[in-house]
């Protein structure tokens, strides 16, 4: 026993330690990313600032080419912005030849800080001799906005006047949908790279400060590189780095193992803090060595008194308490132990004797929810049976048309339904409709709102009256909260002309000449909600072999573990990249959502019906 407990203990202590040592690893790596990341919330402020004050001079800047053109005013604007924005070093106008003045080039307006902190008009544009359009920035933010582009920002450079690292944000002026000329906001990334050289979490970590977009470094702090000659180079230039680089994904480099933290910046920027392995969970290991030594030492001592303690009073007492343990074990519950002495295991049969009662009120609560579970089971097999049984399985296929539909319930049964049936020798009405809600609710409601609109059209109401009544006799219902959305058409075997209401459900698609598209639908409430409701119309005409294909919103709906939808736009495209015939379409639908979610559960009923037009020869 004394063994069994010095190992029983060894392991929780073991436990233990390691539980504590991941719990710092896990403390030094948030630890350290929520310190990395404090700075990079810093400059992304800093960024969207920047990006601000190019978007706010582009429209002062298209006021001035608006409103008169004059020097003085751009000036105005531009120095204006300026001291909005005091980050930037400085920003400006730049118009296309010819745009500003017909026989001037070169239109531009600069405003920059001084050394004395003051704002001042850049020489060269003042008196025209500024050749902008030779400039590399210049260049690459007019191609970007040609592309479409809203706002550019350039490959970190070194300017040619002040001889610093920067940027130049650029956003577009435009005369209707034409570009004529930029708004520019020039900043600098020396005081940047300054804060980023501070970063270092251990004595060989080191920083990489590059710009993914344009493919080019501006800094890192990496041992043996000098950053003046590695500036503006490919990333490729750096050996460790990968595309393929994650967050927390460990890498092996020169020998050791690292951590990345990957900030990435909203220009497009990013910042990526390597921390070797054995730097930053060294402290983590020296303390679970410690707390290991203590602790064993502890079991040691503990087991040693216990062992001594046990051997003096233990075995009487402890046959006792076996014997009664075999009785519990065997199912007897209501022996009681009488135990006075040692007063230890006096308290263990005590204990004995509540564990005993507790075991029979347990037992009384799990028989009740065994019977809940079951009566909730019973509940949704009957919501199931309801479900199935309400839609049809036999379907037409005959000269005048051919339909095939299906339903594929979610875990939780729920309330779609389809249905077709003859409402005389030439029109056939179809309904696809979805339930709202789940459970046997749900199906009560499903069958009789199926049977109300059935009614309805069978009993020879135009659409109009009989889905009106059919909403009328739901919203009078003893069901609360209940509705259904709905499509509810009338086929006309004779000329294949449909008369339907939809009733704020999916939009369904018409295939014509073997490609399928979205119908327009107009706006209706969806049916349960609000009596006397004035439904719309709308009618469409099925050709000769032309489908029509309705579904619910479990098509649609249907998403992945990453929660991406598969949507309508998905949709069209299963529908139309490969010709399938009537009876399969439903299924290969499904089989296409299946292969989407990859494995994700199903959420919603998905139910579809597929109907094709054979006109009608004779009445």
């Amino acid at each position: 026993m004394t063994l069994a407990l010095l190992f029983t203990l060894g392991i929780i202590v073991v436990s233990v330690a390691i539980i504590a040592f991941y719990r710092d690893k896990e403390l030094l790596i948030a630890s350290n990313d929520a310190s990395i990341s404090s700075f990079e919330g810093q400059i992304n402020t800093e960024i969207a600032a920047l990006e601000k004050n190019a978007l706010d001079l582009a429209l002062m800047g298209n006021i001035y080419y608006q409103q008169g053109k004059l020097q003085k005013v751009g000036e105005f604007f531009t120095e204006q912005i300026l001291q909005n924005y005091p980050n930037s070093m400085g920003n400006g106008l730049y118009f296309l030849p010819y745009k500003i003045y017909e026989n001037q080039k070169i239109a531009c307006i600069h405003a920059l800080w001084n050394d004395d902190g003051k704002i001042e008009m850049l020489p060269s544009c003042v008196n025209s001799t500024f050749d902008y359009f030779k400039q590399n920035w210049y260049s690459k933010i007019k191609k970007d906005l040609l592309s479409g582009r809203i706002l550019s920002w350039t490959r970190p450079y070194k300017s040619t006047q002040l001889d610093v690292p920067m940027t130049t944000i650029g956003v577009g002026i435009y005369d209707g949908d034409d570009l004529v000329g930029m708004s520019t906001v020039d900043w600098e990334l020396g005081t940047i790279l300054k804060s980023i050289l501070k970063i270092k979490p251990t004595s060989r970590s080191f920083v990489l400060f590059a710009d993914k977009t344009n493919d080019c470094i501006i800094a890192t702090t990496e041992e043996g590189i000098d950053n003046s000659a590695i500036m503006g180079k490919s990333l490729n230039e750096i050996k460790w780095y990968s595309n393929k680089l994650k967050n927390g994904k460990i890498f092996d480099y020169k020998g050791m193992k690292y951590i990345p933290y990957v900030k990435r910046l909203k220009n497009g920027m990013f910042l990526i803090v390597n921390v070797p392995l054995w730097e930053l969970f060294g402290n983590a290991v020296h303390h679970l060595i410690v707390l290991l030594s203590v602790l064993l030492v502890c079991i040691f001592f503990i087991v040693f008194v216990l062992y001594r303690v046990l051997k003096r009073n233990i075995n009487t007492p402890i046959d006792t308490l076996t014997d009664i343990a075999q009785k519990i074990s065997q199912g007897d519950l209501d022996k009681t132990i009488y135990l006075d002495e040692p007063s230890e295991l006096a308290k263990l049969a005590a204990a004995f004797n509540k564990m005993k009662t507790d075991i029979k009120t347990h037992l009384t609560e799990l028989a009740k929810v065994s019977a809940e579970k079951e009566k909730m089971a019973s509940k949704l097999a009957i919501a199931k049976t309801i479900q199935e049984s309400a839609l049809p399985k036999d379907f037409p296929k005959n000269e005048y048309f051919d339909l095939q539909a299906s339903m594929i319930p979610a875990r939780e049964v729920g309330g779609d339904f389809y249905d077709f049936f003859p409402i005389d020798e030439n029109r056939i009405g179809l309904v696809m409709a979805d339930v709202c809600g789940k459970g046997i609710t749900a199906a009560l409601y499903m069958m009789s709102a199926k049977t109300v609109i059935k009614n309805m059209l069978q009993a020879g109401y135009p659409l109009k009256k009989a889905v009106k009544k059919a909403n009328n006799s739901l919203c009078n219902s003893s069901a609360p909260l209940m509705f259904l959305t709905a499509f509810i058409g009338v086929l006309d075997l004779r000329t294949g002309e449909i008369e339907y209401i939809n009733a704020g459900h999916c939009p369904p698609l018409k295939q014509t000449k073997k490609e399928y598209n979205y119908i327009e639908v107009s706006k209706n409430m969806v049916i349960g909600v609000m009596a006397d409701y004035d439904y719309k119309v709308d009618k469409l005409t099925l050709l000769e072999n032309e489908r029509l294909f309705l579904y619910t919103d479990g098509v649609t709906e249907a998403q992945t573990n990453e929660n991406e939808f598969m949507g309508e736009e998905r949709l069209l495209k299963i529908l139309n990249q490969k010709e399938v015939s009537l009876s399969q379409t439903p299924d290969y639908v499904y089989e296409c959502i299946h292969k989407f979610i990859k494995g994700a559960p199903q959420f919603d009923d998905i139910t579809m019906m597929a109907v094709e037009f054979h006109r009608k020869k004779s009445v």
